[in-house]
């Protein structure tokens, strides 16, 4: 289920604080939580939850407001925010069909009215003018967040890497040539004829091997070579050894696993794509960054529906789980048995 048609993206906060003290300070700030520039969106920003988040969903166009995709959108955003218990909330209308942000308006303002959770403002913005959401329907105030100093930190730190969500989605698309590269060495080592491994040792085994290989690649920032890569998207379809790689995260590591599975994905077949998509989602959840975590579970879920992993991981994005929910380093290979030792 992709967020075009009703899960909503969640965030981390900024990593440093960000006041706003007027209407471009909050529009400046929807880019720099998302990491790329919003498009026919709604972005809420919540503040004096137990664990403050921020959401984007996308807006429906004014001839797609049926009373139940309006309905689907209030729950999708408000839910989190009362199962939180914020204590206010910021609206952020980014469009250029103001009848659509009215529509989604009128909803949104209701529920959060029988939610008892007051609304700062509720802005519509369309790139070149913003207005209050409630206000007469006239010309809005001229504004250009594009300099602005809470912008420029962030694409200086390498927060702000798309230009709108379509680009953040199609940056996990596969990469062609890539993907002839490690289906050539698939088959060149001899992978497609191996069995995958089943029994406890053979798991043991190969998810050893994906344990020391991704930790060393990882803490190196290595780009994988394609025989690497293609072992890995093989023996992974093992759940046991996939969970070799994915003890490896943690939170002071996903940024850092974020960008070795990114590519990895890139570079995988669709068979093989929905292990190193569900561990690139699980990184950047714990990396505090819910824009790509959804579309990692959107790339797995489109080739394997039922991917347990990421179906578990889209509940937790849903409903606004904080990353410190989780600790990595567990025990993948529990109750396995040893391998056995070599005698000379």
């Amino acid at each position: 289920m992709t967020s075009s048609h009703g899960t909503s993206d969640a965030w981390r906060p900024a990593p440093t604080a960000l006041t706003a003290r007027n209407p471009e300070d909050l529009l400046a700030m929807a880019p720099v939580l998302l990491g790329f520039w919003p498009e026919e969106d709604v972005v809420m920003l919540t503040f004096g939850a137990d664990r403050p988040f921020h959401a984007r969903i996308d807006l429906p166009p004014i001839e797609d407001q049926t009373p139940e995709r309006l309905a689907e959108l209030r729950d999708l955003l408000l839910g989190p925010a009362r199962d939180h218990r914020a204590q206010l909330v910021v609206l952020l209308y980014f469009t250029t069909d103001r009848a659509a942000a009215r529509g989604a308006h009128r909803v949104l303002r209701e529920g959060c009215r029988r939610s008892r959770l007051p609304i700062v403002t509720a802005l519509v913005a369309d790139g070149r003018r913003f207005s209050e959401a409630d206000g007469p329907m006239g010309a809005g105030t001229p504004y250009d967040v594009s300099t602005h100093p809470f912008v420029v930190g962030a694409v200086v730190n390498g927060r702000i890497t798309h230009r709108n969500r379509e680009e953040l989605v199609a940056s996990l698309e596969p990469d062609p040539g890539a993907v002839a590269a490690v289906q050539s060495a698939l088959a060149s080592g001899g992978l497609l004829e191996d069995d995958l491994p089943v029994d406890g040792r053979s798991i043991r085994r190969e998810g050893r091997w994906v344990e020391r290989r991704v930790a060393d690649l990882v803490a190196a920032g290595t780009v994988p070579s394609d025989g690497d890569v293609a072992r890995l998207l093989w023996v992974m379809q093992a759940i046991r050894v996939r969970d070799a790689a994915w003890s490896l995260i943690r939170r002071d590591n996903a940024a850092a696993h974020v960008r070795f599975w990114a590519p990895v994905v890139r570079r995988a077949p669709d068979p093989l794509v929905a292990a190193p998509a569900a561990l690139l989602g699980w990184a950047s959840w714990q990396a505090g960054d819910g824009a790509r975590a959804w579309t990692a579970v959107d790339r797995c879920l489109r080739v394997v529906p039922d991917y347990a992993m990421a179906v578990h991981l889209g509940a937790l994005l849903e409903h606004a789980v904080p990353p410190d929910f989780w600790e990595g380093g567990f025990d993948w290979a529990l109750g396995l048995p040893a391998l056995l030792r070599r005698c000379d």
